[in-house]
């Protein structure tokens, strides 16, 4: 510790701020909805749409993950059949919907 205490404050200052500013930022998706929130606005991307289907299927009370719906198509199907009318998921799971009999 006697090395540290004669040490400049300047020096030790400078050592600091170069450890801290080499560390890696912290870089992080975030979403609102479906929509991928960046510095340009929001974008529509599939990450966020199948955050949103684990999400709801959540408050539905299934027991699934974000990484469970994206790396498994079957499970994203799964879920929009039993919960595709939710408005929280008409972009999500447009194409998985029920069947509609007419056309119009």
């Amino acid at each position: 510790m006697r090395f540290l205490s004669e040490l400049p404050a300047p020096v030790i200052a400078m050592f600091l701020f170069a450890v801290l500013a080499a560390s890696p930022a912290a870089a992080r998706i975030e979403c609102r909805g479906n929509f991928q929130i960046t510095k340009y606005g929001p974008i529509s991307t599939p990450y966020c749409e199948e955050k949103q289907i684990a999400r709801v299927a959540r408050s539905y009370g299934f027991a699934v993950t974000d990484a469970e719906v994206r790396n498994n198509p079957n499970t994203k199907v799964y879920l929009c059949q039993m919960i595709g009318n939710d408005n929280r998921l008409k972009g999500s799971c447009g194409a998985y919907g029920e069947r509609r009999i007419f056309p119009w």
